[in-house]
């Protein structure tokens, strides 16, 4: 069962969900956001879907990856790119195991030069909800 609390914050009324049955599946994630050239979008989209996600995938406890795009440019004129991993164990990202993959093809001597930000925030799953 779901269970809700009411939480205050800058004296607005927000609801948040402290227990969900299905978090416990999915218990930890990570989003990364890079900000990236618009010229370079296209070897960016192909390197990360066709070389660093398979191989990051091949991780034991790793579960699933979902990318997106912000819909407009920021206003520094860059994409804004974000990835959300969902995996089983805490602090997956900052395993040895984790830094050897996610160096491994061309990611890092390619990708990682270009691009011109990455912002990164991990935590236990604390509520999912689906249809």
């Amino acid at each position: 069962m779901l269970m809700f609390s009411t939480v205050y914050l800058s004296g607005e009324h927000t609801f948040m969900a402290t227990r969900n049955a299905k978090a416990a599946a999915t218990p930890f994630c990570m989003t990364i956001t890079f900000e990236i050239d618009p010229a370079d979008e296209t070897h960016f989209n192909d390197v990360y879907d066709n070389d660093h996600v398979p191989t990051i995938m091949k991780l034991p406890g790793m579960l699933e990856v979902i990318r997106y795009r912000d819909a407009k440019a920021n206003e520094k004129g860059f994409l804004v790119y974000t990835a959300l991993y969902l995996y089983t164990t805490e602090n997956l990202h900052e395993t040895p195991e984790w830094k050897v993959l996610s160096d491994q093809g061309r990611w890092a001597p390619d990708i990682r030069p270009k691009l011109k930000s990455r912002a990164r925030r991990a935590g236990p799953v604390i509520a999912r909800f689906s249809k």
